[in-house]
């Protein structure tokens, strides 16, 4: 889909999970497969397991570098330590 520059822009429609839970679901329904309902429904809980997961370990590596700034393991005149400390300054008004 485009917008009126003519860029591209994301639709946000159905996801891949999403397809994937209709079409084991109708097989599901239809006796087609016999699989347990916890795998026909797996591409929902598999794909909200990895975003939570994502999630996790992007906070974990923000907290990480805070730690590391805030214990002295960063070098003092580093991006992050500028970054951090202009970040808890006082503004002045």
């Amino acid at each position: 889909m485009t917008d009126r520059r003519g860029r591209k822009t994301s639709s946000g429609g159905t996801g891949t999970a999403i397809l994937l839970t209709i079409i084991f679901l109708i097989l599901k329904l239809t006796n087609v497969i016999g699989w347990r309902w916890l795998w026909v429904f797996s591409p929902i809980w598999i794909s909200a397991s990895v975003a939570v997961g994502l999630g996790l370990l992007f906070f974990l590596v923000i907290g990480l570098i805070l730690l590391a700034a805030i214990i002295g393991l960063m070098k003092e005149d580093s991006k992050a330590v500028e970054t951090i400390k202009g970040m808890f300054r006082k503004k002045k008004e």
